[in-house]
């Protein structure tokens, strides 16, 4: 990976998350959207063993449609919110069907479905109570069961591909997206922006890392490795 690049990933993030709380449309959309497009730049230049071109597409892909979701969040009503919630939806399966080409199972990663399905559940029945009770907001709870059910399948998938960058930025994105649907839904939390946007950009650069297996190491020696591990 370019450090040029990785650097301005996270300088245009950091800027992104000191402007939180600046009352500027433009530049929340400028340095929401920077740090994707440039880790979507990073993803389709990191260097990948023929083996692995499909999960780099795939990838790819999940990047793309993660950039999509981005922006229709930041438009108001409960119709971009779907929207953006359908393109995120979206983008998880790509990154699922990625991990499933990766398939190496274990029994940690096997087990590891236990308390990932108990989350969903207990998620399930507080976004549940809470939507149904809102007039306003039960239209969006059959969206948000879906996409529940889809985080946590491809937070599974992610573990079982064996790919620790794969795993961490999975991670990373259901804690991301769990602190922004309850700071929505049920009761606002401190410093929330911070807290979804910072596990947010680091979930995606590592998924967009794990495409070579490398964050740190040049391209060369990125795509040595990649041959080594095919």
């Amino acid at each position: 990976m370019s450090k040029w690049l990785l650097g301005l990933i996270v300088a245009t993030g950091v800027v992104h998350l000191a402007t939180l709380s600046v009352d500027s449309e433009p530049l929340h959309w400028v340095f929401k959207l920077l740090p994707m497009t440039l880790i979507i730049t990073l993803a389709v230049t990191s260097p990948s063993a023929k083996t692995s071109r499909v999960y780099k597409g795939l990838v790819v892909a999940g990047l793309i449609f993660s950039i999509g979701g981005d922006a229709f969040l930041l438009l108001p009503g409960d119709m971009w919110f779907t929207i953006g919630l359908a393109s995120f939806l979206t983008g998880h399966l790509f990154y699922t069907a990625a991990m499933l080409t990766r398939m190496r199972g274990s029994l940690l990663g096997w087990l590891s479905a236990v308390p990932i399905v108990l989350y969903c559940v207990w998620m399930a029945v507080k976004f549940h109570e809470v939507l149904a009770s809102d007039d306003a907001s039960s239209g969006l709870w059959i969206p948000v069961l879906c996409y529940i059910i889809v985080i946590g399948l491809m937070f599974w998938t992610a573990i079982l591909s064996g790919n620790r960058y794969a795993a961490v930025g999975a991670l990373l994105f259901v804690i991301s997206d769990s602190v922004l649907a309850w700071n929505k839904f049920v009761e606002p939390l401190p410093s929330a922006g911070l807290m979804i946007m910072s596990t947010y950009f680091a979930a995606q650069l590592l998924l967009a890392g794990s495409i070579s297996g490398s964050l740190f190491r040049g391209n060369k020696a990125a795509a040595s490795g990649m041959k080594v591990n095919a």
